[in-house]
């Protein structure tokens, strides 16, 4: 792969910049959760350009809206950057998400093709193919690779959640892999950052329940600033011990609040939000990048990020959530 370099993102950056005057700001947001309607939040959407001139899509549907949405979010900076390749570890959790339909189907006996989604790097087309001969040339050597483990591990098991582990790590290895490829230490830093988040969920949400570290062994991800020897040493301790001992990632003031909320709620909701703000507090950090390729991965970071504001917002509209729950539930923008 070609080394990097910062002038060929000069023309990209400029476009990026311009887009991100349409993006969701925390105004439009709180615009969304204070509409009368479902109709009127999804006009915010409209107004930032989702969908095109001549749809207009019920806001049951608000799922194809967004999955549209970020589908153009990929295909923009697909044509505009000058590496396609340093982008696709941002669709590959999409790419291993649909193996792990298609896989879960195959074996439960169940059709879930509903449940697929059409923005990862490979066509959906292609993933059933290839799953279906057990021919993984299409695929990329790592995807291949976690198949390869799946189709050898679920018959002795006969347990799903080993297709969800497998696929997990495989799929962050090829994430932080990427990154690596790229040279850019802002990449290798978000994925780094976002495996530390995840493993720190997880961490949480297993002692809440009394799992064992041997489980928690098995559901880590490897690739992350905090390693399993950590969490390992740590797992019997209280959560404001394990947390004095965060202070060393910038994680500390994070876990403390989470957790607390987590007690007094019984809700992980605290939790999941500022650990999701942490990531998007990270990417803010390229806003002071003049070009490059941080801009770019940003905008799409932080599309990804505004989607899932958007989502959360018109489900809970949707369920009859009242706004000030909402505004709990609210994420950090990127603008």
């Amino acid at each position: 792969m070609a080394k990097i370099k910062d002038t060929d993102y000069l023309f990209s950056t400029a476009r990026v910049r311009s887009a991100e005057k349409n993006m969701l700001t925390r105004e439009k947001a709180e615009k969304m959760i204070d509409a009368k309607t479902t109709e009127d939040a999804i006009r915010v959407l409209y107004d930032l350009n989702y969908g095109t001139c001549n749809e207009i899509v019920d806001p049951d549907d608000y799922e194809k809206l967004l999955s549209d949405e970020h589908k153009k979010a990929y295909d923009f900076i697909t044509s505009i950057a000058p590496d396609l390749n340093f982008f696709n570890m941002f669709l590959y959790p999409y790419d291993y998400h649909n193996l792990k339909v298609i896989m879960k189907s195959e074996y439960l006996g169940i059709d879930a093709s509903d449940s697929m989604v059409d923005t990862g790097s490979i066509n959906l087309k292609v993933l059933k193919y290839s799953v279906k001969e057990r021919d993984f040339n299409l695929l990329t050597e790592n995807m291949g690779r976690a198949l390869k483990e799946v189709i050898d591990t679920f018959p002795k098991t006969n347990d799903p959640q080993i297709i969800d582990i497998i696929f997990d790590k495989y799929c962050y290895d090829e994430m932080l892999e990427s990154a690596e490829k790229t040279g850019s230490s802002f990449m290798i830093g978000y994925i780094k950052m976002q495996i530390d988040t995840i493993n720190l969920k997880t961490f949480v949400r297993l002692k809440k329940i009394n799992k064992p570290r041997d489980f928690f062994s098995k559901v880590f991800l490897d690739g992350g600033n905090i390693n399993e020897q950590f969490f390992f040493k740590n797992y019997d301790e209280p959560f404001e011990k394990f947390a004095d001992q965060l202070t060393a990632y910038d994680f500390k003031e994070v876990f403390i609040e989470g957790t607390n909320a987590l007690e007094e709620t019984g809700k992980f909701i605290t939790m999941e939000k500022l650990l999701d703000n942490k990531l998007v507090k990270h990417i803010k950090n390229s806003k002071y990048v003049p070009f490059g390729i941080e801009p770019l991965a940003s905008y799409l970071i932080a599309k990804d990020n505004e989607i899932k504001i958007a989502r959360i917002i018109m489900a809970g509209k949707l369920a009859g959530i009242s706004p000030e729950l909402l505004r709990e539930r609210l994420r950090d923008t990127y603008v």
